[in-house]
């Protein structure tokens, strides 16, 4: 089922190596996806200084390529929370992912994450956005 929604320029931080992302096209046809697996995510944040997360440099680079919005796809016990963070001190207003923790407003849409693992519920926050 195809959603229409505002959502042109999506990041999608794929860590649990799911076919997921198959389904997410889907769902979304017309965006633009840009997805970031483990080791580019260390890669953005890794600092060239004494610095251990070059915090500046990955937020410069998520506003620069402005995406209205993020998907985490985190592995079972992962937390989504630090790149959800990096996403809203970019500025990207629809971070979508889960976690069995309250992470205050880190996450603009959060569910518990499933036993089997299985992150296909969050593509149904994504449908979401076609309210927003």
């Amino acid at each position: 089922m195809a959603v229409k929604t505002s959502a042109q320029r999506i990041l999608v931080f794929n860590q649990n190596q799911s076919s997921d992302l198959a389904d997410l096209q889907q769902i979304c046809p017309q965006a633009n996806l840009t997805v970031v697996d483990p080791a580019q995510a260390a890669w953005l944040l890794l600092s060239h200084s004494i610095a251990p997360v070059d915090w500046h440099g990955a937020i410069a680079w998520l506003r620069q390529q402005q995406f209205d919005a993020a998907v985490i796809l985190t592995a079972p016990g992962q937390s989504p929370y630090t790149l959800g963070y990096l996403c809203y001190l970019a500025g990207i207003p629809i971070r979508i992912g889960q976690s069995c923790e309250f992470g205050g407003q880190v996450l603009s849409h959060c569910s518990p994450p499933p036993d089997d693992g299985d992150c296909r519920h969050l593509l149904d926050l994504l449908s979401d956005m076609s309210r927003l």
